[in-house]
């Protein structure tokens, strides 16, 4: 599996009398950071903005990480027009993120301006808090965005008899179940790697054990785990450039991963208890 170094996507924005935004995604957090003070706050918001958004939310839960360098300070009016921005950004509250503003108390207004930036989210729906110091924020955020699927949750039902093959399949629900949960890219790209090198593993087990008993479906058995390779790859390969998309990885284990478990597997399972 061709997984790549972690790439980092920046976008930043600077308005034309003062005061920058930049964001950085990364996993499924989008990393904001604003240098003030603001005099035109939401024309320094860079207008590709919503190139970012489209690949965070095909990843599921996400989050955001607003981190403010220099100084808070802006104007009423600069706040209305923050506000209702966020509005419109965030229209579909199924698509929100949560979002976590950290003010360091030496930032230049930051008593007064806190809780008006906050409220600027609060109105818009998303799920807001405000921290000093960024570990305790990305600990709330990584916590917020945890997520699990119920189309990659093992289930006894799925279980053929054969204690080595079920155990396999036990362990790459779990593997596959990691790689949804992790909120980092490298968090992604790690559970992703152990995830491949474990499907390796069990197909290549189910092989031997097919050779070993002459099993007569063979040929077409080997060619199903070579085609699960191939999608499990085209997977791995968007999770290194970064752009996940959660739905072809719970596709994956829920119809071609399962369609297999329960044709092709459970055929092997039983001419092996046969014999």
């Amino acid at each position: 599996m061709g997984i790549s170094e972690s790439t980092l996507d920046t976008l930043t924005g600077s308005s034309k009398v003062h005061g920058q935004v930049e964001y950085r995604v990364k996993g499924r957090i989008l990393h904001t950071t604003l240098r003030g003070p603001f005099k035109e706050l939401v024309s320094a918001i860079p207008a590709n903005i919503s190139e970012l958004m489209p690949r965070l939310v095909q990843q599921g839960k996400w989050g955001q990480i607003i981190l403010f360098q220099d100084s808070a300070l802006a104007s009423p009016i600069e706040l209305a027009q923050l506000g209702e921005h966020l509005k419109l950004r965030y229209k579909n509250p199924d698509n929100n993120p949560v979002a976590a503003l950290v003010m360091p108390p030496n930032i230049e207004g930051s008593e007064l301006m806190a809780p008006l930036f906050l409220k600027c989210y609060q109105d818009a729906n998303v799920e807001s808090r405000l921290f000093d110091e960024y570990a305790a924020a990305l600990d709330w955020v990584e916590l917020g965005i945890c997520q699990f699927s119920e189309s990659i949750k093992w289930k006894d039902s799925y279980m053929l008899g054969d204690q080595a093959i079920d155990e396999q399949h036990q362990e790459l629900f779990r593997r596959a179940a990691y790689v949804i949960a992790a909120t980092s890219h490298e968090g992604q790209v790690i559970s992703a790697i152990r995830l491949f090198q474990y499907m390796r593993t069990h197909l290549s087990h189910e092989e031997d054990l097919m050779r070993r008993i002459q099993y007569p479906d063979t040929y077409a058995h080997t060619a199903a785990h070579q085609d699960l390779v191939s999608k499990l790859n085209k997977i791995s390969i968007k999770i290194a450039n970064d752009s996940l998309v959660k739905t072809d990885l719970e596709e994956f284990i829920a119809h071609w991963f399962m369609k297999h478990m329960e044709t092709a597997d459970s055929k092997l399972a039983e001419y092996f208890k046969s014999q």
